[in-house]
This record gives C-alpha cells, structure tokens and sequence, in this order.
C-alpha cells in the first residue's frame, strides 16, 4: 500500500510525544486540554481560553481522524472513531466545540482504561512464555555447544542432564534414568529408561544424565509440532469477534445516518450535534470492553490470566467440564496409602521395601522410604545386586532371600502366582523367594479441598463435570472421580483421545477443558474455552494453548472464574439495558429540539460515567459497600440468571483471595 509508509512515519512521531510511548493517552491528554479550556471560558467568559484550546481541539481531531482512516484503509471498516470524528466536527461547526471535547475525552478515558489492563495482561501473559527453555547442550566435535533446540538437526547427541527436561524426540545412546513423562502420557510416575530406549520431548529426565541422538530435527519433535497444531487451532476461534465487529458496524453507521437524516429534514446543525453528542454510543462502546477489563483485572490480581474477555463471557454458557486428573486435582506426587501383610509382619515389610528402594532415587522410592520411616523403620537392611528392571520393578537380595518388588504385570512374568486382593490405587507388590509377602499400595496425593469438587462446579451451572486422566489404572481413576464426584470419568487417555472427548461433547453445548500438562494442549485449544492450571513443567506451551491460566494449583480457582464470569454477564447485560434505555430517551428529547448540544453531552457523559461504574465494581470491590451499593444490588436482583454462582457473604471481601467456594443458594 502505498500510503502505508506516510501513515508509519505520523505513528512514529506521534510516538516520540506520547507519553509512556502511549498514543491512547496521548489521546486522552489531547482532549482534556481543550475540555478545559473552554469550560473556562464558558463559566468566565474569556474568549482567550477559547482560542487557546482551538489549537489542542484541531490536534485531538487530527489524532482520532489518523486512526479512522487507517482503519478505512487497513481494515475496510469503519470504527468508532467515525463517531468521535463527526461530533468534534458537528459541534465545531456549531459553535459549541466543549461537547466535542467532552465526548473525545470520555470516550478516549474509557477505552484508556480498559486497554491498558488488557495490554498488561497480555504482557504478563507473553513474559512467562517467553520464561520457556530454548536451548539445548549439543555434543559436536567433543565438545559441547548449546544452540537453540529449533536448530539441532537429526542424529545430533544432545546432552540432558539430570533433572532437565528432554528438549528434542530421540533415542538415549549412553545412560540410564527415570523420566517423568506425566506431561505427555498423563501417566503420573516415573518410567525408567537405559540406552536404546526412546525419549520424548517435554518429559522430565529424572534421576540420571543422558545422551541422547535425535530421531527428529528440533523443528520436528513433538513438542515443536503439537505448538503448531495449538496455534492453528486457536485461529479458529474468531467468528465470534467476526460476528461482533459486524453488529459494532451496523451500529456506527446507523447512528451517523440518523444524524445526517436529522440535518437534512431540519437543515440544523445544532439538532444535528445534539443528536450525536447524545446518541453517540459512547455507553455501547463502554458496554462489554469495560466489564471484560474490569473482569480481566480482577482475575490476574488473583493471579489467574484472560485471554481477554470472549472466553471468561463463554464461561457463562458452558455445558460440560472436563477435568483432567494428574497435577489438576491432584499433585502428581506418590503416597503409600496402605500396605496389605500377606506372609510377613508389616514392619519387617516395610523394612524389607524400604531398604531396597533406599538404592534408587524416584518419587516412588522417596515415597516408600517416608512412609517406612513415619511408621517407625529406623535402620535399612544391607542390600546386594539391586537392580532397576526395564519395566516398573525392582530386584535384589537381600541376606540369602531373592526380592522381587513390582507391578502385578512384572511378578505375573516370572510366573509368580498373586493372591485375588482387593486395593484402591497402584500395587508394589513384593515376593520374597518367589512368594508374595505383602502389597504396598501407591495412590496420587489428592488435595482434600477437592472433594466434592464437582457439585460446587454444577452448582455454577456446567450440566456435566467428567474426569479424563491419562494413568492407566481404572481403579484410580474411579477413586478420584468418586473423591470430586465427577458424573462420568475415563482411563488411559491419550491426547488424542482428550481432543476426542472434547468434540464428543461439544455436539451438546460449549466445552471448557481444564488439565496441565503438554499432553492437555489440543484438548485445551480444541474446547470453547481452555483453562490450564499453573505449577506444570512446561507453563510456556500450556499458556501458548489455554484462553485462561491459573497459575497457582489449585482447581477450586474455577469457581471463582465461573462466579465472576456469570456476575460479568449480568453488568453487561445491565449496562446495555441503560444504553437503550438512555439513547432512546435521549434520542426522542433531541429529535423534538428538547435538548442542546452541552446538556445532551452532560447527559451523554452520565450514561457512561454509569457503565463505566457499574463494570468496575467487578474490580473494585468497595463501590458495592458505598452509599450507591443499594442501586447496583437491585439492579442484580432485576437481571440475575438462576442466581448461579453467588455468594453475597464474599461480596463484603475486599481481596478475590477470600473469594473461594462457598455454598450456592437455592
């Protein structure tokens, strides 16, 4: 575009004098001026200050006629600026430039305001992806060079040490380790690996440094490839804005036709200016972006991140909520939950599995040696020739006993008979010369304000909460749905399979998804809205595939997402309410010549000084508790859907910290 360069170079210097490098508050600033100035000289009388502000009033016109036209041009559409544009002009040419003024100034405040909050979430939001590892120690030549993981190329030895994550799709050549591979499988305990196994990007390398040769160039690997899926995804979720901007079109060229159908059956200008100053919808424009910023900014100060405000709006139609299990309602961490005697004394069990796990070092091992300990174990038994099997098992000998500690697939392969036991969680089990002993059941940590999760949820009105998990054990995925009270769960979920589960019900009503890891990233981008909860090992790609991120662990956070995202669509429903309510009444008072410019301004200003308010109520928590709180409650209880979600009792909280879940009314 041609044109495009001369535009560039009026951005650029009107860069060099906005403050902050911010051309909205030059704005802002640009119209204040003349407001001002001549309201001065509207309350003295001093022609001096009317002239002083013509200047400042053509700058803050040239400002707002600049962005109409890129957009013109850019964009083919028109914006609001077209409004702002023809009442400076209007009432410029009318003589009464202060309604103007006032109008660019609110306008401009307003949208100020709320731009800025989304633009410092959005900040907040891309510094933490940016926090991602990028590199990886590459081995060349004997020596080791790290490079960016985008250019290491395949059979390239990359180096991982202990406790790293696995940059790249490969194959380990030298050493032995256990890897965490929860992020992708889902699976919340450890896989030990040695040489010729494969590895995978985005899994943790646990216990042991690795060499690894790539099987895929870095552009390649998984976890490259599963980023391009998820941005691919996320473009398609714009119809909705599409839509929108549509209904935003039809509206500014409605009101400025009606302006001009005024000036041609009455040949008034100042019937004219008083229309657009008064219908001017400045309370539209204020309606929803307003009560997203408000919303946006109250969430982050509780640490939880919007995408901006679509998916927290389509947080209020949400039909069914699927929960992943490992690291969202629970901690991804082992716990011995029981232990079963079978042919030995449980002390001298736990005594025997403690002191051959004293060998190793896993969450498992840790987790077995603690328990062992807590229940009085206070010296470990000499151990000879223990040995990590390929699968999940231990063996060693300890004295002249051969010991064998495992899953029930790792004793079932050296054909050792199991007893029928009943347990809830994974099972160690542990032989002693080709005979069990005894069982040690391992269960995933839960967090006890989990319980009953699900009801608190549905109380919000989701219709169906489901637990999808990626472990392979039926018995521990019951455990956990039955523990939140979830209405359906599935097993050995793969992320294909989650994506699956997400557009299966999605033929029922909008999907939110909520999980952590790398292996919930498509089902996150695929669902209407996607919320992943923080503490997880790769925060870069899972705030790359959600709408929300709650960057704490904690799951009951959702509630607070669902309570403010239902009361946001009720202040956005009140505040459009007020506009048409407003703009028709004011609309029929100028039409009959009842109204002038400056009154119709005033009149204007307070339709909007009243959305502004009754939006940030949603991030100021005291102007409920002021001497108008009474006007708002009411207008809640005119509007309140099903009263889903509420609790008056967390309306008196100054802090969204104290804001947790709380019993719904009836």
């Amino acid at each position: 575009m041609p044109y495009k360069i001369h535009f560039d170079r009026i951005d650029a210097e009107l860069l060099k004098i906005s403050p902050s490098g911010d051309i909205m508050l030059l704005r802002v600033l640009a119209a204040v001026i003349p407001v001002v100035l001549f309201g001065l000289d509207a309350l003295y009388d001093l022609p001096v200050l009317f002239w002083l502000g013509i200047p400042f009033y053509l700058f803050c016109l040239a400002i707002y006629l600049q962005a109409l036209l890129k957009t013109l041009l850019f964009m083919r559409k028109v914006s609001a600026e077209l409004l702002i544009v023809l009442v400076m002009t209007v009432t410029l040419i009318d003589g009464a430039p202060l309604s103007g003024a006032m109008v660019a100034w609110f306008i401009g405040l307003g949208l100020y305001i709320s731009f800025t909050i989304i633009r410092k979430n959005r900040e907040k939001i891309e510094s933490l992806i940016q926090e991602g590892k990028k590199t990886a120690n590459v081995l060349q030549n004997q020596e080791v060079r790290e490079i960016p993981i985008n250019q290491i190329r395949q059979h390239d030895v990359v180096i991982i040490p202990k406790g790293a994550m696995v940059p790249i799709d490969g194959t380990i050549i030298e050493g032995e380790s256990s890897i965490d591979e929860s992020t992708i499988t889902g699976e919340p305990f450890p896989v030990y690996k040695q040489a010729g196994a494969g590895v995978t990007s985005g899994t943790l390398n646990l216990t042991g440094p690795l060499q690894v040769r790539a099987d895929k160039n870095g552009d390649d690997s998984f976890l490259s490839v599963i980023t391009q899926e998820i941005e691919k995804s996320l473009l398609n979720k714009s119809d909705l804005q599409r839509r929108a901007d549509t209904t935003v079109q039809i509206l500014l060229l409605s009101v400025t036709a009606y302006a001009f159908m005024l000036f041609f059956i009455t040949g008034s200008l100042h019937l004219m200016a008083t229309a657009l100053a008064v219908v001017c919808p400045c309370a539209w424009a204020l309606a929803t972006p307003t009560a997203f910023a408000a919303n946006i900014g109250r969430l982050s100060r509780a640490n939880i991140l919007a995408r901006g405000g679509e998916p927290l709006e389509n947080m209020q139609d949400i039909k069914t909520l699927i929960l992943d299990k490992t690291g969202t309602v629970t901690l991804a961490e082992p716990e011995v939950s029981q232990v079963i005697e079978l042919g030995m004394p449980r002390q001298q069990l736990l005594e025997l599995a403690a002191s051959i796990e004293s060998r190793f070092d896993h969450p498992i091992a840790r987790s077995i040696i603690n328990y062992a300990k807590a229940q009085g174990v206070s010296r470990f038994l000499p151990v000879e020739q223990a040995e990590d099997l390929p699968g999940r098992g231990i063996k060693a000998r300890v004295g002249q006993q051969d010991i064998l500690m495992g899953s029930a697939e790792t004793l079932s392969l050296q054909d050792i008979e199991l007893p029928a036991i009943d347990y809830t969680g994974r099972a160690i089990w542990l032989a002693v010369d080709r005979e069990v002993q005894g069982v040690i059941v391992i269960r995933d940590i839960m967090l006890s304000e989990m319980q009953g999760l699900a009801d608190t949820i549905r109380a919000c009105g989701i219709e169906t909460v489901i637990l999808a998990t990626g472990d392979n054990e039926e018995r521990e995925a019951k455990r956990v749905a039955d523990y939140i009270n979830a209405d359906e769960y599935y097993f050995n979920c793969k992320p294909e399979d989650k994506t699956a589960l997400v557009k299966k019900f999605q033929a029922q009503g909008k999907v939110a998804m909520v999980g952590d890891g790398v292996n919930d990233a498509p089902s996150l981008a695929a669902a209407n809205v996607g919320i992943a909860i923080g503490g997880h090992k790769n925060v870069n790609l899972a705030i790359i595939s959600s709408d929300v991120v709650i960057l704490g662990h904690d799951a009951q956070d959702l509630v607070t997402i669902l309570r403010l995202s239902h009361k946001m669509g009720g202040i956005i429903q009140q505040n459009y309410l007020w506009a048409v309510g407003f703009n028709s009444i004011g609309l029929a008072l100028a039409t009959f010549g009842l109204l002038n410019p400056i009154v119709a301004a005033l009149l204007h200003h307070f339709s909007s000084v009243f959305v502004v308010v009754n939006a940030g109520r949603l991030y100021f928590t005291g102007i409920e508790q002021s001497i108008i709180g009474p006007v708002f409650r009411k207008l809640d209880e005119l509007t309140d859907r099903k009263r889903l979600c509420r609790d008056d009792s967390a309306v008196a909280d100054s802090e969204l910290a104290a804001e947790t879940v709380a019993e719904p009314e009836s």
